[in-house]
């Protein structure tokens, strides 16, 4: 595993330079990062979604992998948020720290890499879109979102405005996938084909927007706790979720599918969600930088002691 990973995050950290490059060189920013978002969040992410379950359908067993992420997603926040106070940070900081240091990238990343690594695995793309569904996009917009709000404004939790998640073309091509496959709807294969080739643009479009926006001044008197942070991302929560996977005997690809989801980089959207609520949105574009850049190593190492502890 670790020998397929490297090479294929070595090529995304080219295509994060090229955006650093064309950033620099070119005069392109923010603006063209937001519209590259945009297509991920809007197009080629829930054509990857449906694609993939339409074709494969969702193996429902796979849910058992959802206690033991969700289990290192908190031990994360909570050991994120003590790392800020230990830092002497303030109550907007801790909640950044809190929701960076937990929330992974799981989709624009981690599914698109785990597909990969598993082509054709039913169970393996299952177990990330749960973890992806579930632990990251539903956790995140409630007790992610209710979390940085006490920290932000100490404003109380808008369940209506956090239900709006659900209308969006991220979360309806899961069911819609689902179903397809359950009513064995007739899908031209060209067009499963193409949605899928759509989908798999994801994770290069990712890095080229990350390499567009990239900002290292946001680390500017914040490289101690941002690396803090990025080690409880980047290793503590995957060191939790293996101890739980192997504790508890999860079988393979599961195992394997939770450990590295927890490994990911801080989700992009943490960053939404830190602006929103009035946290330190600086600390968190710089540790969600800082994690996106150092996960091209930590990735590598998660994997090789994944394969290392297999029974």
């Amino acid at each position: 595993m670790t020998q397929a990973l490297g090479p294929l995050l070595g090529g995304l950290s080219l295509v994060l330079a090229l955006g650093f490059v064309l950033a620099r060189v070119r005069g392109l920013g923010a603006r063209e990062a937001d519209v590259l978002n945009g297509l991920v969040v809007d197009v080629t992410m829930p054509a990857l979604l449906f694609a993939v379950l339409a074709r494969d359908g969702m193996a429902w067993g796979a849910a058992r992998v959802l206690p033991w992420s969700a289990t290192a997603l908190l031990a994360a926040l909570g050991v994120g948020a003590i790392v800020a106070r230990a830092f002497g940070l303030d109550a907007r900081a801790i909640g950044s720290a809190g929701i960076v240091a937990s929330f992974s990238n799981t989709g624009f990343l981690g599914l698109p890499l785990l597909l990969t690594l598993f082509p054709g695995d039913a169970a393996a793309s299952s177990a990330a879109m749960m973890i992806d569904l579930v632990i990251t996009t539903i956790l995140l917009w409630t007790l992610g979102q209710a979390y940085a709000e006490r920290f932000g404004r100490g404003a109380s939790f808008d369940a209506r405005a956090a239900l709006r998640i659900f209308k969006k073309p991220l979360v309806l091509a899961v069911p819609l996938g689902a179903l397809v496959h359950a009513l064995h709807l007739p899908i031209p294969p060209f067009l499963l084909t193409t949605l899928e080739g759509l989908g798999r643009t994801t994770t290069y479009l990712v890095f080229l927007s990350l390499g567009l926006s990239l900002d290292v001044r946001a680390l500017s008197g914040r490289v101690a706790p941002a690396i803090a942070i990025c080690a409880v991302k980047l290793l503590f929560a995957p060191a939790v979720a293996l101890i739980c996977v192997r504790v508890f005997s999860v079988s393979e690809p599961l195992a394997t599918v939770a450990v590295l989801q927890s490994a990911m980089p801080s989700a992009l959207a943490s960053v939404i969600i830190v602006a929103l609520t009035g946290c330190d949105r600086p600390l968190a574009a710089a540790v969600c930088t800082l994690a996106s850049l150092a996960s091209m190593a930590t990735l590598p190492l998660v994997a090789w002691i994944i394969d290392a502890t297999r029974p």
